[in-house]
């Protein structure tokens, strides 16, 4: 428990007051439950000796008996308030910090965590870790506390009985101690085999288009079904442990209840209890004390499962990007890129995949990076979004060491257009303004014109505001690219990177957005990454990668006239019409 309640210390530090608030209240209702049972067993003396009159029951019974229901009603309202908003306040700050943490992650961090997994430890492990967060952790101090003061009750009655009706119930703490490690051994597994689950189901949902197309809907039913199977196994598994010792402890109280009432009569009959009244009110404050350390016992067992739910959760919240800024200098604009003798590897990988690029990129110029699949020209351009850890001394802007500025700043000033088309489920207009979050409507239009996508605006039913669906799914592969070039042009930022994204666009519509770009950014860095040669030959500067390694540059005359890669290639295509990769 104390685990648990270190891996909160970051939100119980900033919501204190509300802990206490809910303490203060609950300590108030521990004491109240007590009167009752005093009330109760004063009535049952005075029946015993026959003094009961009508002043008596109305003015020391009723009234004060209905007062006391009274504020343990109020008492009880404002102490589930308090409750209720300490913890939905941490699930917004367990969700708020868990999706900082993942935003500010490298790419590596993203290899370590699928997607699916991700997500059931955003669903899953964070529900879990707010209910004991806020309610079972104090509910468990607040049934200690009344344990206590039902505990000191029974002692002052008679400590003798009190001793052995207490001796059964030591054995819920022994009952979960056992618990203790096989609950927590088999919730992990519980988690681990749901986030296995959840990467197949979002893998499924993500792809179903190529599942049906390769008529491989029943295999991966079956797939899903396999995993879904594991997850109900371990799961059963861990309901057992509940039904075999969540019974367990009704019957130690039960246990507890018998000796009380047996010893109890016992001992009246031999005179160590002088009255009736006090047999009376030992019972109930063995209730009092018998009902919290039953609930203590479920709750602690909750507990043990929230602490490996909260330690996935920190596996997230503790990760740290690799990507080291030394300076914290904000970029305020980019005139000059250099690579000096660059060199990359990614962080599991022995092979070096970028060796000695040297490389300088001047504003207003436009550069063509090609070269065979495989051959570095996406890894090169990424490593100005800074998605990796890269050697010091090696990339610079501005002059400037690249690690000397802040990350976020070097992003907003580039507008990137990656591979993968990356559309949300909202309509067209929407996803445009992603580009800039306060453009206006005539922005939004010439963003739109530029990436040549005015003209299938009329073949969406209802224009800018047709919902594109999840990852774009309602539009064709083209349409989904120029979409995100009209977001990037939106943005319009000091660097321009198109990586790759005009292959799936036909050569008009290609050579429309060419010649847009020639216009609209002549002053700003385009860096264009291509298959297809002809987006590239306008280009300022054009360079050939080969395994990692710059082996050809120029313009695309002069490329041509090299007689190398570049020219084989182009005339391949030339005679084609088409793409070729190699």
């Amino acid at each position: 428990m104390f685990r648990f309640i270190k891996s909160m210390t970051w939100f119980i530090k900033k919501n204190w007051w509300r802990y206490v608030l809910v303490i203060f209240f609950g300590l108030i209702l521990a004491f109240l439950n007590v009167l009752p049972i005093r009330i109760i067993g004063d009535l049952t003396k005075r029946i015993e000796e026959n003094t009961v009159t009508r002043d008596y029951l109305i003015y020391q019974i009723m009234i004060p008996y209905m007062a006391i229901v009274l504020g343990i009603y109020i008492d009880s309202v404002i102490k589930r308030i308090c409750q209720n908003r300490l913890t939905t306040t941490l699930y917004y700050a367990l969700h708020d910090r868990y999706m900082k943490s993942i935003l500010v992650q490298d790419g590596y961090f993203f290899e370590r965590f699928q997607s699916g997994d991700l997500l059931v430890r955003a669903l899953g492990d964070i529900n879990t870790v707010k209910f004991s967060g806020g309610n079972r952790l104090l509910n468990i101090f607040l049934d200690f506390v009344t344990v206590v003061v039902a505990f000191v009750s029974l002692v002052m009655i008679d400590y003798l009985l009190a001793i052995i009706c207490f001796i059964p119930l030591t054995f819920i703490l022994f009952a979960n101690l056992f618990l203790k490690a096989k609950v927590q051994k088999n919730w992990k597994i519980v988690r681990e085999k749901s986030s296995e689950m959840g990467n197949v189901v979002l893998e499924s949902i993500t792809n179903v288009r190529t599942i049906r197309a390769y008529s491989k809907e029943e295999e991966n039913y079956q797939k899903n079904l396999e995993y879904s199977k594991v997850v109900y196994d371990v799961e059963k598994k861990n309901l057992k442990i509940n039904v075999i010792f969540q019974p367990l402890f009704q019957f130690i109280v039960g246990i507890s209840t018998a000796l009380c009432l047996a010893f109890g009569a016992y001992f009246y009959y031999i005179g160590r209890l002088a009255e009736v009244s006090m047999l009376v009110s030992f019972s109930m404050y063995l209730g009092l004390f018998q009902s919290p350390l039953s609930r203590m016992g479920a709750m602690i067992n909750n507990f043990y499962q929230s602490l490996i739910s909260a330690e996935r959760l920190n596996e997230v919240y503790d990760s740290r990007s690799g990507v080291v800024v030394t300076n914290n200098i904000k970029c305020e604009q980019i005139d000059k890129i250099e690579f000096r003798n660059f060199s990359f590897k990614y962080p599991n990988d022995e092979d070096l995949v970028l060796h000695g690029i040297n490389l300088i990129i001047e504003r207003g110029k436009t550069i063509g990076i090609v070269g065979k699949t495989g051959s570095g020209k996406s890894t090169l351009i990424r490593q100005l979004e800074r998605q990796y850890p890269i050697p010091f001394d090696e990339l610079f802007i501005n002059d400037i060491e690249i690690a000397e500025y802040n990350k976020e700043s070097i992003r907003e000033r580039i507008a990137y257009v990656p591979q993968e088309h990356v559309l949300f489920s909202r309509s067209v207009y929407d996803n445009v303004k992603l580009g800039k979050k306060n453009a206006h409507r005539d922005e939004i239009d010439e963003a739109i014109r530029l990436a040549d996508f005015e003209k299938d605006l009329e073949n969406l039913n209802d224009g800018l505001d047709t919902i594109v669906g999840e990852y774009g799914v309602t539009l064709s592969g083209g349409q989904k690219q120029r979409l995100g070039i009209a977001r990037a042009l939106l943005k319009n930022q000091d660097v321009l990177i198109l990586d790759d994204s005009l292959s799936a666009v036909d050569g008009y519509t290609e050579a429309n957005i060419i010649d847009n770009l020639k216009k609209y950014r002549k002053d700003k860095t385009n860096i264009i990454v291509c298959h297809r040669l002809s987006a590239v030959m306008h280009a300022d500067l054009i360079i050939v990668m080969e395994d990692g390694k710059i082996t050809e540059r120029g313009t695309h005359q002069e490329l041509i006239d090299l007689k190398g890669w570049y020219f084989e290639q182009f005339m391949n295509q030339k005679m084609t019409g088409g793409d070729s990769n190699e």
